[in-house]
């Protein structure tokens, strides 16, 4: 498996550290039976979409949760 992301928040050194967790995670499903090679080909063949910005959803993030109801 190549390097499938880049965490520019981290070293190349924290990178491999990572990566070599998830690897070894993924074998053990592996082992376990839990993941089969198709599941782990579509997982890696997922398009994924970009988070969205703060930004542009403002109303989601309201205070309408604490607002203190009109009598």
């Amino acid at each position: 498996m190549s390097d499938f992301f880049e965490a520019k928040s981290l070293t190349p050194e924290d990178q491999k550290k990572l990566v070599a967790e998830i690897e070894s995670r993924i074998a053990a499903r592996l082992a376990d039976g839990l993941l089969t090679e198709k599941d782990i080909r579509e997982i890696e063949e997922m398009r994924l979409r970009p988070l969205p910005d703060i930004q542009d959803v403002q109303n989601v993030y309201e205070n309408h949760l604490f607002m203190t109801k009109a009598k």
